[in-house]
């Protein structure tokens, strides 16, 4: 399919709730924290993160915590390339990336009709924008990960979110002339990633009492003799 540059969609993408294990208590290990749900969009944030780590049983080990350590371990970001990978996308590399991009399930539904997560593109171009190779509005890109932040961005321009809100919306604008195995593609692969985050959401709630049960036993003592 041959995707114009002009159209685009997305209605806001859905606002969910996730527990937040707060930093502070690795930054700050003195201090006792309590995790708590917060809402937040998909498109701004990423979730919060799972700590690998089987020998913290100290508040030093909390206190040498690395921010790069909890980052890796983000149990969306572990779920997505590991989807990823069992498509084959060269995209999988850049699961750490793409979510922290606005509109990133939606792109990414997108470029499974387009070139198959990534797979099959021209100039790094995953998702036709500027319509066809060879035109002048062609948009050439040096990574695959420089073409989803540009891809993302275009998703979030006010037309695409306020007007184009579906993918059915997008058929014969996003793509022309535009098919109904289009929209059955993109909706399928929106589907399963919309899944995908919310089974990582469930994940970082799990991890977030884990570690909250943790800390108390490491902030009290008396406790664990209780």
């Amino acid at each position: 399919m041959k995707a114009l540059f002009t159209p685009k969609f997305l209605r806001d993408k859905t606002v969910f709730t996730i527990a937040l294990v707060s930093l502070t208590v690795w930054i700050y290990p003195g201090a006792w924290v309590m995790a708590s749900g917060q809402e937040i969009s998909a498109q701004n944030q990423p979730l919060v993160f799972e700590v690998k780590n089987p020998n913290l049983n100290s508040l030093s080990d909390f206190q040498g915590l690395q921010i790069e350590e909890v980052v890796a371990s983000d149990p969306l970001v572990n779920n997505l390339r590991i989807y990823l990978q069992k498509h084959n996308s060269p995209l999988a590399e850049y699961a750490d990336q793409i979510v922290l991009q606005p509109q990133w399930q939606r792109a990414l539904a997108i470029s499974w009709v387009e070139s198959n997560f990534g797979r099959f593109c021209h100039s790094n171009n995953c998702s036709g924008i500027g319509g066809a190779p060879g035109m002048k509005s062609w948009r050439k890109y040096a990574t695959k990960l420089d073409w989803f932040k540009d891809m993302s961005k275009l998703l979030e321009k006010p037309i695409y979110k306020e007007k184009y809100t579906t993918f059915q919306k997008m058929k014969g604008v996003y793509v022309q002339p535009g098919t109904w195995n289009w929209v059955y593609g993109a909706q399928t692969k929106f589907n399963d990633l919309t899944k995908l985050t919310e089974e990582s959401e469930a994940q970082v709630q799990h991890i977030a009492q884990m570690h909250n049960q943790k800390l108390a036993l490491i902030t009290f003592p008396s406790l664990e003799a209780e």
